[in-house]
């Protein structure tokens, strides 16, 4: 007499530990990530440790989303940062959802808390046009587009000295930006909403 034997369950190994500390905060090995969006329950803590790949962790965002119940996941980085392709800037988010992606998928989006910082391109500034002790301003055109974000103007002002030796002194006046502020780089149409 045989006995029928079960189907052995296949063992999930986890791929990634992942820890949820509050309602939209989560731990991806150690490194923390706000859920930022969660359309329609998208974010699935055992899926995420089962699917996860530690390429992920260079991203500044991280999307996840569902396919014949297939969870997939894309990287994003912030517009301004080096690495960043027309394809994976976090601004290009509502198009990689309707070109790439199951129409009306549940998906999420993690934000990475601790970013690496974005280098700043600096052109040369090219100094005082003529030393005539005169202030000289010149303004944001003569810097590259990301530097024009972070500098209003740059004034060069001439001094002589008792003993005639000319000095300059250059200020760079930045906008103050408010830190405790925290707003999106992107924004999440909904399907059937009206731009």
């Amino acid at each position: 007499m045989k006995f029928l034997q079960e189907p052995e369950e296949k063992e999930v190994t986890k791929q990634a530990d992942v820890i949820v500390l509050a309602d939209k905060l989560i731990t991806i090995n150690g490194e923390k990530y706000d859920i930022v969006e969660d359309h329609d329950g998208g974010f699935d803590q055992e899926k995420v440790e089962e699917r996860y790949n530690t390429v992920l962790d260079k991203y500044d965002y991280i999307v996840g989303d569902w396919g014949y119940e297939q969870l997939r996941f894309k990287g994003f980085y912030e517009d301004e940062r080096k690495e960043s392709g027309i394809d994976n800037r976090i601004s290009h988010l509502e198009d990689y959802l309707l070109e790439y992606c199951n129409f009306g998928c549940a998906y999420f989006v993690l934000e990475k808390e601790k970013k690496a910082p974005i280098a700043k391109h600096h052109r040369g500034h090219r100094g005082p046009r003529k030393q005539t002790g005169k202030v000289h301003t010149s303004h944001s055109s003569n810097h590259a587009p990301t530097h024009k974000k972070n500098h209003s103007f740059h004034t060069t002002k001439i001094n002589k000295n008792k003993k005639g030796t000319v000095t300059q002194h250059t200020h760079h006046n930045k906008k103050k930006t408010n830190s405790s502020t925290k707003t999106r780089n992107f924004k999440i149409r909904k399907i059937g909403e009206k731009s």
